[in-house]
């Protein structure tokens, strides 16, 4: 999780799966395929693997370890509601969600 973002409305970024699948042409368009593909093959980074959809289920704690509240942005990087994902792990995301309010 990304502790301190820069963006105005939020504290943090929170990504518990990264990428997307492709579903229109404007697809390429897209802020975070052009930053994911910056990092494609780059070992150890989140986006080694590019904008590859890729679930990331040590991720799920990660709003349990600030001690003090936060507006946390739930996918910077993706679409929790895409179908590519699994229904099961969307009710994680969103049961974690729950559990820190």
């Amino acid at each position: 999780m990304a502790v301190n973002s820069t963006i105005e409305w939020s504290d943090s970024t929170w990504n518990p799966f990264r990428g997307r699948t492709k579903v229109c042409p404007g697809y390429k368009q897209c802020y975070a395929i052009i930053f994911a593909g910056r990092f494609r093959g780059v070992p150890g980074h989140p986006f080694e693997s590019g904008f590859d959809l890729r679930l990331v289920p040590a991720k799920l704690s990660d709003p349990f370890r600030s001690k003090n509240p936060r507006k946390i942005f739930v996918n910077s990087m993706s679409d929790l509601f895409q179908d590519s994902i699994p229904d099961d792990f969307i009710v994680r995301v969103v049961a974690a969600r729950g559990a820190c309010e």
